[in-house]
């Protein structure tokens, strides 16, 4: 089972929040990582680690697959169609 470690943080005047070291120590999250933030309801916000090469890599490898099924000029002709409609 992971254990929970339940810190206290508060939120300043210009709305941030800061993330206790020793929470950061054992994600890593060093200055300047950024984090996707979903409200869950008016007292619940989940914080998750946003890693812009893993989502890089996710976007390639849908248009590999996009592009093993579809010629360019196909995937062009569906991008018209979508805009005039």
């Amino acid at each position: 089972m992971l254990a929970v470690d339940i810190e206290l943080t508060t939120v300043g005047e210009r709305g941030q929040a800061v993330i206790p070291k020793s929470i950061r120590d054992k994600m890593p999250a060093p200055r300047g990582t950024m984090f996707s933030v979903v409200l869950i309801d008016k007292d619940t916000l989940v914080m998750k680690r946003f890693d812009k090469r893993k989502l890089l890599a996710e976007f390639k490898d849908i248009r590999a697959s996009v592009q093993r099924k579809f010629s360019d000029q196909e995937i062009v002709g569906e991008i018209k169609r979508a805009r005039k409609a």
